[in-house]
């Protein structure tokens, strides 16, 4: 049986693994990027449910349109003006299954084989493999604690031209380093693409997750020229068990994404869409984000309290203000995914760096995740890689 080419591109299965080590008894897991199962609002997402079954039944076990159920675009349009200041209609909203469709849709929509994407690096696995799939050959640009740096990325746009379809970033608590572009450095960027005509793919997964409130404005309000494809999802402030998120781009371009999803999928699920409308409408979002923000602000100041009493000095590490992940780095020379198997062999998982790279991988890095552990496990699992590491650097 002969495959595609596009599935040798796909051989890293950190992402499948992480998910396959969550189901694995007494193992301390900070390797899945997801949120704390826990903190999910079982009981309003039941009455949800109930009353969208009881008063709209037929419908929402229906087909929907293409764009997704209106009314729930029209309330994403309205919250993203009041907390963004975004200008997004209805009509330039379509509702995906998760953010990760929306990531495989824009490589359909704008790459071929060959054709060059820009990634921050490191960068989100996932976004990595999605655009792998599409045969893209994926740059990496380096990063610096205020974002993606605009020097390489210049350079990086002239050298490649035309051949560059695309720009991926994740400016909020990003996805493996938690880190957050600064202000200037998010009008920087888009004035430098402003002088190119080149989409940016803005992942907006964690933006809300701001442990001090502050949410800063998504790229897309400084856009003047309609190149911004903006991601959203619930995945990460609600639950992504129902797998509902949306992509917002201007109307000509969003007419090519809905012909795309229309073949793809014909529309996402309704039910999901119509118990999600529910719930923003009878229920405060923000104060669910509030105390989960809560919540995972005690997992990381545990978490890097842990960090302090049980790291070596030799292992450097940051503390995030925001989102889901710690990222770390060991000495040159050392390797994280020699470390992972030691670690597992003690019970505990993390997220080896070098999956995160688009391109020209390091290897002495890793992803911790706070928000799916409880605090007594982070003190547990950290003490346990600690004496792990100690041990490792010790041996040369």
């Amino acid at each position: 049986m002969q495959f595609a080419s596009r599935i040798s591109r796909l051989e890293d299965k950190s992402m499948l693994d992480a998910f396959e080590i969550m189901e694995t008894e007494d193992m301390i897991s900070f390797s899945a990027g997801t949120p704390a199962p826990d903190t999910y609002p079982i009981d309003h997402i039941a009455e949800a449910f109930d009353r969208v079954l009881k008063q709209e039944g037929r419908q929402a076990l229906s087909y929907c349109p293409t764009s997704g159920y209106k009314k729930l675009r029209e309330i994403i349009a309205g919250r993203m003006a009041e907390k963004f200041k975004t200008t997004y209609t209805s009509d330039e909203i379509i509702i995906t299954g998760g953010s990760q469709q929306g990531l495989d849709m824009s490589g359909m929509l704008f790459v071929n084989k060959g054709d060059v994407v820009l990634f921050e690096t490191p960068s989100y696995l996932g976004a990595v493999n999605a655009l792998r799939a599409h045969e893209a050959e994926l740059v990496a640009i380096p990063t610096d604690r205020e974002g993606i740096e605009t020097e390489p990325l210049k350079h990086a746009l002239d050298r490649y031209g035309e051949r560059v379809k695309m720009v991926y970033v994740i400016p909020d608590f990003q996805n493996p380093t938690g880190r957050s572009w600064s202000d200037a450095r998010r009008r920087h960027f888009m004035e430098l693409m402003s002088h190119y005509d080149v989409p940016v793919i803005e992942d907006a997964a964690y933006s809300e997750l701001s442990f001090d409130k502050e949410l800063r404005k998504p790229l897309a309000w400084y856009d003047k020229k309609g190149q911004v494809i903006y991601i959203g999802t619930f995945s990460k402030t609600f639950c992504p068990g129902l797998r509902v998120a949306w992509l917002c781009a201007r109307k000509e371009i969003m007419e090519k994404y809905l012909v795309l999803k229309n073949a793809s999928d014909l529309s996402s699920p309704s039910i999901s869409q119509r118990q999600m409308a529910y719930y923003l409408e009878h229920y405060s979002l923000d104060d669910h984000i509030s105390e989960i923000c809560a919540v995972y602000k005690r997992r990381c100041d545990v978490m890097i309290a842990a960090l302090r009493e049980h790291f070596p000095t030799q292992v450097t590490y940051e503390a995030p203000r925001g989102g889901l992940f710690i990222w770390a780095t060991l000495p040159e020379g050392k390797d994280a995914r020699e470390l992972l198997l030691r670690a597992a062999e003690h019970k505990v998982a993390f997220m080896p760096g070098s999956s995160f790279y688009p391109s020209a991988a390091k290897n002495n890095e890793f992803r911790l995740n706070f928000s799916n552990v409880s605090e007594e496990n982070v003190k547990k699992g950290i003490a346990i890689l600690g004496g792990v590491i100690n041990t490792y650097l010790q041996e040369s």
